[in-house]
């Protein structure tokens, strides 16, 4: 189930062209998003039940060594501040947002 504010999928394309893709679905999505205009994500996992972000889910399917190097594109969002944490540390060369 997805994000009753808005569903973004990210897919990390390795140097050896392999594709990984994550979303940010939600185990307990609700009907209308609880956070408040300026909160941060807390509520995004404690109430909804989403396991991470849609950068992360693909970080974690390619792991550190198949996603080094690799690009992230992100459709419809940007990618916030852990995100982009993230995948600096996977050694994601470049994300790209549409």
């Amino acid at each position: 189930m997805t994000c009753a504010k808005v569903s973004v999928k990210a897919t990390l394309t390795t140097t050896a062209g392999e594709t990984f893709v994550g979303t940010n679905d939600c185990d307990y999505p609700q009907p209308i998003c609880p956070r408040k205009p300026g909160e941060g994500y807390e509520k995004c996992s404690t109430i909804c039940g989403q396991r991470h972000h849609a950068e992360v889910g693909a970080l974690l399917a390619a792991g550190p060594e198949r996603a080094a190097g690799g690009t992230m594109h992100v459709d419809y969002h940007y990618a916030c501040e852990p995100c982009q944490a993230a995948c600096a540390a996977f050694g994601i060369k470049e994300i790209i947002t549409s």
